[in-house]
C-alpha cells in the first residue's frame, strides 16, 4: 500500500468559528446549518482556545481583528499547540496585507474575504478538512503508522462506534523500545507481541482485538466488558506479568510497559476524540504506580492546566510576571550569610502561584526553557549587581542553568556580555547544574563548563546524591561547590550509613578543593551534625525560605545569622 493508493476524501469533522461580532457568528451558523460539519462558535480567541481544549477541533475559521488577543496571535497559538489543525482567516480585504505573514509562515491555510459567498465558503471548509486528513496521513507515515494494520485498527474503532457499542480502547507502550530493539535485535518485538497476545487471550474478554505496529505501539479493543473495575484489574494483571523478570524471553529478561485506556462513548463520542483523549493519558505525568492510567475529567483538567501554562510562558516573559527570590546560604561555623541562590517564581494571572518544577519541566519539553533561561540569566546578573552595591561583602550568588543552555556556547557569550555591562567581578557568579545536564551530552557540557570556568565564575553541582553516577563526575568536572541533596540531609539523624557517607564525602571534597553546601536543612539536629562534619554552608527552611530581594537585603543587615 503506497501513498497514492490512500486517497484522502473526508470532508467533514469539527469546525470552530471565532468572531467577536455576534451577527457574523449567527450568519455563518445559518450558512452551515445544512452541512455535515459539527460547528462550534466562540466570540473571542480565549473562548476559542477553551473550546479546543474540550473538543478535537480539526478546522478553525477565525476573524482577524479581535480585542485582547488578535486573530494572528490566536492562530499562532493554534500552530504551536495543535499543529495538525487547519486555520483559516475570514476578514475584510483591508486586513490581507497584515495576514500575509500568517500565510507565509504556514500558520494560516487560507485568507477568505468578508463578505463571503456561501457556497464558496462551504467548499473552502470542505477542502480544509481534506487538508487536515492529508496532514494526519503524512504524520502517520512519519510515525510508522502507514501500514495495513493501522488502518484495520481504525476501521475496527469506527465499526464499534457505528454499532453503538460500549467498548474499552487500550494503548500499551513499551518504554525504551528503541533501546531494546537496538541491543536485543529487531526480532525482540515479535516475541513480546506473541507474549502480549497470549496474555490478552487469557486475561481479557472473548473478542478482544490486538493491533501492533513496528514502532512498538500496541492497541487493544475490549468489547462487552463487565465494569471498569474488571478492566483495571485485568489490565493491571497483564502489566504486572509483562514487567516481571522472565528468563524465557529471548534477548530481554525484563521490560517496562505502561498502559492507558479510555471508555467509549464516555471518554469520546467519535473515533477522533476517543483517540485524542487516549493520547492525553500519556501526554501528562500521570501514570500511576501500577503503570496504568485512565483518561478522565481530572486528567483533562491537568492537561488543560499544562496547556494553559505552556501558552502563557511567552506572555509572562513579556509582561515580567516571573519574579526572582533569594534563599540565603549560612556559612559555618561563624554563622554569616555571604551567599545565596536565586530561585524563579511565577504568579499566574489565573492559576496563581505555579510551582517552579511544574513550569520548568513543561518548558523543557517544548523548548521554552531556553527563553526562560536567557531571561533568568539577564535578570539575575542585574539583581546581583544591585546586591553587590548594597552589600560589598556578598561573596557569591548562584544561578540555575538548564541542560539546553549548556548545549550552546551562547550562554558563555551572554555571561561575558553581562559581566562587562555591569562591571561585576566574575567570582560573584556561581552556576548551578544538575546531573541531568551531564547525561544528555557530557562532552559538549564539559566544554561549555570549562569555558565558563575560564571567565572566572564558579561551578556548583546541585542535587548530589540523587543520581546514579555522581561520584564519577567529581574528578572530571571543574566543580567548585557540591550541594548535598535534601534526600541525604533528611536521613542524616537516623541513619549511621548516611552519616558516614556524608562525613566521608565532605572530607573528600575538601581534599579536592571543593566546598560543600547542605540544602533542605529543616531541623536543629541536622545542623549540629553538619557542623560536626565540617560542612561549609547550610541552606534550607530551618533558616529561611527564598525571599524577595528587599527582605533578603534586610536579612543581610542582621549579621551574624544566629543559629
Amino acid at each position: 500500500m503506497n501513498s497514492q493508493q490512500l486517497q484522502v476524501t473526508s470532508t467533514t469533522g469539527k469546525l470552530l468559528i471565532v468572531d467577536d461580532e455576534p451577527n457574523i457568528l449567527s450568519s455563518l451558523k445559518r450558512c452551515l446549518i445544512k452541512t455535515p460539519f459539527e460547528v462550534f462558535t466562540a466570540n473571542s480567541a480565549q473562548e476559542g482556545l477553551a473550546i479546543m481544549q474540550e473538543h478535537s477541533i480539526q478546522v478553525v475559521l477565525s476573524d482577524f481583528r479581535m480585542p485582547i488577543m488578535s486573530g494572528a496571535e490566536f492562530i499562532e497559538q493554534i500552530k504551536t499547540s495543535y499543529p495538525d489543525v487547519i486555520s483559516m482567516v475570514l476578514s475584510g480585504y483591508a486586513d490581507f496585507d497584515s495576514a500575509i505573514s500568517l500565510l507565509n509562515s504556514g500558520a494560516a491555510h487560507k485568507f477568505l474575504r468578508k463578505p463571503w459567498n456561501n457556497q464558496q465558503l462551504i467548499e473552502e471548509i470542505e477542502q480544509a478538512f481534506v487538508e487536515y486528513h492529508a496532514r494526519l496521513l503524512n504524520r502517520r507515515v512519519l510515525e510508522g503508522e502507514h501500514n495495513p494494520e493501522y488502518y484495520a485498527f481504525e476501521q475496527a474503532v469506527r465499526d464499534r462506534f457505528a454499532e453503538q457499542q460500549e467498548f474499552c480502547l487500550v494503548s500499551l507502550k513499551i518504554k525504551d523500545y528503541d533501546f531494546l530493539e537496538q541491543h536485543a535485535g529487531p526480532t525482540i518485538f515479535t516475541g513480546l507481541l506473541t507474549e502480549i497476545r497470549g496474555l490478552v487471550h487469557n486475561e481479557l474478554p472473548q473478542g478482544s482485538q490486538t493491533f501492533a505496529f513496528d514502532s512498538g505501539k500496541i492497541f487493544i479493543i475490549i468489547p462487552d466488558y463487565e465494569s471498569e473495575t474488571m478492566i483495571r484489574k485485568r489490565l493491571t494483571t497483564i502489566n504486572h506479568k509483562l514487567n516481571e523478570p522472565n528468563t524465557q524471553r529471548k534477548g530481554c529478561v525484563k521490560i517496562n510497559s505502561v498502559m492507558g485506556y479510555a471508555l467509549a462513548p464516555t471518554d469520546g463520542d467519535d473515533p477522533s476524540s476517543l483517540m485524542e483523549n487516549l493520547r492525553c493519558a500519556f501526554s501528562v505525568d500521570s501514570v500511576a504506580a501500577e503503570h496504568l492510567c485512565r483518561f478522565d475529567s481530572v486528567l483533562r483538567d491537568l492537561q488543560q492546566r499544562q496547556l494553559k501554562i505552556k501558552n502563557s510562558i511567552n506572555g509572562a516573559l513579556r509582561d515580567n510576571q516571573f519574579l526572582l527570590h533569594f534563599q540565603p546560604k549560612v556559612r559555618l561555623p561563624d554563622q554569616q550569610i555571604d551567599s545565596a541562590e536565586i530561585l524563579i517564581r511565577w504568579q499566574h494571572n489565573e492559576l496563581g502561584w505555579i510551582p517552579p518544577n511544574e513550569f520548568i519541566n513543561l518548558s523543557e519539553l517544548d523548548g521554552q526553557i531556553e527563553q526562560i533561561g536567557e531571561w533568568l540569566i539577564a535578570q539575575s546578573v542585574k539583581k546581583i549587581a544591585e546586591l553587590h552595591r548594597f552589600s560589598p561583602d556578598l561573596k557569591r550568588v548562584a544561578i540555575n542553568i538548564s541542560a539546553r543552555q549548556l548545549a550552546n556556547h551562547s550562554v558563555v557569550e551572554q555571561f561575558e556580555s553581562l559581566l562587562d555591562q555591569y562591571g561585576l567581578p566574575p567570582s560573584l557568579i556561581e552556576i548551578e547544574i544538575t546531573e541531568s545536564c551531564l547525561i544528555q551530552d557530557f562532552e559538549q557540557t564539559l566544554k561549555v563548563l570549562w569555558e565558563l570556568k575560564e571567565l572566572g565564575v564558579s561551578i556548583a553541582m546541585d542535587d548530589f546524591g540523587t543520581g546514579y553516577s555522581s561520584f564519577a563526575y567529581l574528578a572530571k568536572l571543574p566543580i567548585d561547590v557540591l550541594k548535598l541533596d535534601k534526600v541525604l540531609v533528611d536521613g542524616i539523624e537516623d541513619c549511621k550509613e548516611i552519616q558516614s557517607m556524608i562525613a566521608g564525602l565532605i572530607t573528600m571534597c575538601h581534599e579536592l578543593g571543593i566546598s560543600v553546601v547542605a540544602e533542605g536543612v529543616e531541623l536543629a539536629g541536622q545542623v549540629e551534625l553538619l557542623k560536626q562534619y565540617k560542612c561549609d554552608y547550610i541552606q534550607g527552611y530551618y533558616f529561611s525560605k527564598a525571599l524577595p530581594k528587599p527582605e533578603f537585603e534586610m536579612l543581610l543587615l542582621q549579621q551574624p545569622f544566629m543559629i
